[in-house]
Formats: C-alpha cells, sequence, structure tokens
C-alpha cells in the first residue's frame, strides 16, 4: 500500500530535485501541497499532478488522506511542523536540519517518539552509491587504518534573482541563524563522518564571516576530530564557483578519491558520473558510478521505516547531532578554541 505524502514547501529545491524523484518512488501517492500563497500552491500543484493544495499546516493533519509530510520549508519552521505532525499521528521526514537549535530538534524527536510516528532527516548524500561504496571499502579495511579525511563543497554560482519574501528567510536568524557552516557545511561534515564509520567529537574552525550574531560567513573550513582517531577537513564556500570538489580519503594502506559527488549542489562538470579511485601499492584503479536519485532512495527508505522495516537513512538522533556538531563549529569561532561536540548534547554533559 503506498505511503499518502504532502508537500510543506514548494519551492525551487523541491520543483527541482524533491518532487521528480518523489514520483518515481516505490510505494509513494504525492497528494497534497501546502503554501501560504494560495496562487503559487495552484500553480505548483497543476504542474506537478498533485490534487490537493492547503494554504495552511492544519488543513494538512486534518487530512485522513495524507499519512506523512514531506517538509522542505524554511529551516526555522522545522521542528514545530515536526511536533504538530507527531500530535496528528503523520510521519515526518525533515529536509535537514531538523531544527535550528539542539533543544528544538530534541523536542521534536521526542513528540515523535510519544506519538509513535516516524521521523526522519533528509542528508540525501548518504545515498550516493559512491558515497556508499566509499564507506565499504573503508569499513572493510581495505585502505587500512583512516587516518586524514577531506572533503570540499564548493557551491555552483546563482543566477541572480530579485529579491523576495520568500527568498529572504535565509537571512532572518529566527529562521536560519548563521551561514554556509549551517547550510552546507552541514552536507560535509555529515558525508565525511558517515563515510568514515566515525562520529565527529571536536571541532575548530575559520570562516570569512564579519559578524558573530548572527555569523553570515560564505567560506568555511572546518577541522573535525573523529572518535576512532582519524583527523577531518571540511571546508564549504558560496564564494569559489570554479573550485574542485575533491573528497579524499587517507590510510595507512591506500588512498580513496570521490571527484563529481554533490552535483545536485554544486553542478556536475563535462562528464557528470561519479568516479572513485583506489591508489595503492599496486597502483591506481578508477571505477565510474551512476548518479544517484538520492531523494527517491531517501523516500523509498522512508517509507520501509514506516512499515516497519528498519529506519531512516539519517534518524531522528543523528540530525540532533547534525546540530551539536554546527553549535560546537559556532562555539569554536567564537572562542578561537577547540570545542567538544559532547558539551552541546544535554545527554552527555
Amino acid at each position: 500500500m503506498a505511503v499518502r505524502w504532502a508537500l510543506l514547501g514548494p519551492g525551487r529545491h523541491a520543483a527541482r530535485s524533491v518532487v521528480p524523484q518523489m514520483k518515481t518512488a516505490a510505494s509513494t501517492e504525492l497528494v497534497a501541497v501546502m503554501s501560504r500563497d494560495r496562487g503559487r500552491g495552484n500553480a505548483f500543484a497543476a504542474a506537478h499532478g498533485i490534487a490537493k493544495v492547503y494554504t495552511a499546516l492544519e488543513e494538512v493533519l486534518s487530512d485522513r488522506g495524507i499519512d506523512a509530510i514531506y517538509d522542505a520549508t524554511p529551516d526555522g519552521l522545522h521542528a514545530q511542523h515536526a511536533i504538530a505532525a507527531a500530535a496528528a499521528g503523520k510521519h515526518a521526514l525533515i529536509e535537514k536540519p531538523l531544527a535550528i537549535s539542539v533543544e528544538d530538534a530534541i523536542a521534536a524527536a521526542a513528540a515523535c517518539r510519544r506519538h509513535g510516528v516516524v521521523l526522519g532527516v533528509v542528508f540525501n548524500q548518504r545515498h550516493e552509491a559512491v558515497h556508499q561504496e566509499a564507506r565499504r571499502t573503508v569499513l572493510a579495511g581495505e585502505i587500512g587504518e583512516l587516518k586524514l579525511a577531506h572533503v570540499q563543497i564548493a557551491l555552483r554560482a546563482a543566477v541572480p534573482v530579485p529579491a523576495s519574501a520568500v527568498q529572504s528567510w535565509r537571512a532572518d536568524p529566527k529562521m536560519r541563524p548563521g551561514g554556509i557552516v549551517i547550510s552546507i557545511g552541514d552536507h560535509a561534515h555529515d558525508t565525511l563522518a558517515f563515510i568514515a564509520g566515525q562520529t565527529v567529537e571536536a571541532v575548530s574552525a575559520f570562516t570569512d564571516a564579519t559578524r558573530d550574531d548572527p555569523p553570515n560567513e560564505r567560506v568555511a573550513g572546518i577541522v573535525l576530530k573523529l572518535s576512532q582517531g582519524a583527523v577531518g577537513y571540511a571546508a564549504a564556500s558560496y564564494a569559489t564557483p570554479f573550485a574542485r570538489r575533491p573528497f579524499e580519503l587517507h590510510g595507512t594502506k591506500g588512498t580513496l578519491v570521490i571527484e563529481n559527488s554533490f552535483t545536485y549542489l554544486t553542478g556536475a562538470g563535462a562528464d557528470p558520473a561519479p568516479t572513485l579511485t583506489l591508489v595503492n601499492e599496486a597502483g591506481s584503479t578508477v571505477r565510474r558510478f551512476a548518479p544517484s536519485d538520492c531523494f527517491r532512495l531517501e523516500i523509498e527508505q522512508f517509507n520501509r521505516a514506516i512499515a516497519g522495516s528498519g529506519e531512516p537513512m539519517t534518524p531522528a538522533l543523528d540530525g540532533v547531532r547534525a546540530l551539536a556538531i554546527g553549535a560546537a563549529i559556532y562555539a569554536a569561532l567564537r572562542g578561537g578554541r577547540t570545542a567538544l561536540v559532547s558539551e552541546f548534547l544535554p545527554d552527555s554533559r
């Protein structure tokens, strides 16, 4: 039986990346869209073949023909939407971040546990086939003990667009209280830790921010101490659209180099196929991968979790930890220090 979904937030991201893959996902039916602007909602529904249009969350949650919400609204709304959905008995798959604070994320996770619904966070790059194979290679010990890892995400240049109410939420600290560290940097450190099979324990960082509250960084470099001793470096940038985007993992017996992943964020090169290069004493081998439908895979796994088979690729507690890492990064920046992630996880204090 198909899971019946409502999309919250019919923006460019949803139109370009989410809905086309949701429409092809197994056991999935997109039955409704919610937009505060009725005209915008009607136009989106007509373009994507969606039957119902709502202008308020309460309308979505009172519809018995909806099982789950996919939340692509501004960051500051995510936690309250998840809590309200839980109270209505609806499952929630939330675009990262899960909230804008660790405390709000914990409240959302607790509400979903209390009401017996599934809560997941969209860190979709965990589904990318080349990242999955790199993780398998590292965990199998094929490059020996992982010592050093590096990821760099440089966003492609955006087409200039006049400011609008829809776009201005990114500059509202109640909706997104920071710059690239929490908008793209979390993709970088989450994917690095996922492939390494380790968690981030401590961080230090530098950015180009010109203010602290809220920080407005466009370029960030983050040093990560991982749980099994590896050192990581994650770089993210809005300002360098021609930068290469390598992902490197160096072990005691070999090196892995991933190229041309993260293409939905950064744009593909002349050849959109990601590659995975293994370098060791035997030489160098290159494997090519078809680009993955990461949003489709995310939704399909979430559907299985609803049915009682496993859990979301990124469960709620991973979403909480991602926010704690972000909080640690900003604390490290403000204090010129190394910050422990455990400082920002209440259960670890």
